[in-house]
């Protein structure tokens, strides 16, 4: 195993530095055309010499992983943007293939998910409260800049028959009570009804 060395994209074929394997311990001969690399009394490579290069014999090993032309029709498919069977044999067909033998796809979970239709949305008539203040929607809110007097939340009350929103700077969440009353009394002085009713996401802030 050599450790750093660099993976080029663009190169056709491996190509090792015999530097490389003298820094790694490994001792070399090469005599008549041959070579070979061995560590101790373990030969861990040998090959022949063609024309000014010097090239190995691979030897697979089947315990591990290793970087070779790749016939899986499934991995091409995937490669090819998920390309159809039939578009895969026909590029077999014109020798745009080599590698690959055969084409005979299983169910791809990708492509089935991406031809899948979404259920649609049924429009509904919008529902709306008959007079301001019979409901109000409120939530509290969190944002990572404070404010210049060191507020970091807000608390927001929406009516529901009128869409108007009131909004009050919170420095901590124990504050939402205060704030609640005045918006009552401030709305219903305003609007001239009584709140009737609140809607909320049930948090802590609303429970305590």
């Amino acid at each position: 195993m050599l450790k750093d060395v660099c993976h080029v994209i663009d190169a056709i074929l491996n190509l090792i530095s015999v530097g490389r394997f003298d820094d790694e311990g490994y001792s070399g001969s090469f005599h008549n055309g041959t070579w070979k690399f061995s560590k101790g009394s373990l030969i861990v490579a040998r090959g022949q010499k063609q024309n000014t290069m010097y090239v190995m014999h691979e030897r697979l090993c089947r315990d591990e992983a290793n970087v070779v032309a790749d016939s899986d029709g499934e991995l091409w498919h995937k490669r090819l943007g998920h390309m159809s069977e039939r578009g895969m044999h026909m590029l077999v067909e014109k020798d745009l293939l080599l590698e690959v033998k055969g084409i005979h796809l299983e169910k791809c979970v990708d492509c089935l998910a991406g031809k899948q239709n979404r259920a649609a949305f049924h429009s509904r008539p919008l529902m709306r409260r008959e007079c301001a203040l019979e409901l109000v929607h409120t939530d509290v809110c969190y944002v990572d800049a404070p404010s210049h007097r060191g507020g970091q939340y807000f608390v927001t009350f929406v009516d529901d028959y009128s869409w108007k929103l009131w909004a009050f700077v919170l420095k901590s969440k124990d504050q939402v009570l205060s704030f609640f009353k005045e918006f009552e009394a401030r709305a219903e002085r305003k609007l001239s009804q009584k709140l009737k009713g609140v809607r909320t996401d049930n948090g802590g802030e609303y429970r305590g």
